[in-house]
């Protein structure tokens, strides 16, 4: 009995890893990354952000946790710091 609970528990949070965990969100966050370091100088929004990556807000949220161990808004104003460090 206590098998089968643990399971049902556990069984939704794999799946949910493994999906993040998938080549083509790796190469799709990659992407971003990339349209991020081009467009740094730009307002970069939400809607920006889901419309170049086709992930959801929550998506993008929990992918960046996972490739980035940050969020986002955080890569984004990294970026920002460091593209305007070697400018300087």
């Amino acid at each position: 009995m206590v098998r089968t609970y643990l399971v049902i528990i556990v069984s939704p949070y794999i799946k949910k890893t493994n999906a993040l965990l998938a080549a083509s969100n790796a190469e799709k966050i990659e992407a971003l990354c990339a349209w991020i370091a081009d467009n740094y100088d730009s307002t970069i929004n939400w809607v920006d952000l889901t419309k170049n990556s086709g992930f959801s807000h929550n998506e993008l949220i929990s992918l960046f946790q996972v490739y980035k161990q940050q969020t986002p808004m955080a890569y984004i104003r990294g970026v920002r710091q460091q593209k305007n460090a070697s400018s300087n």
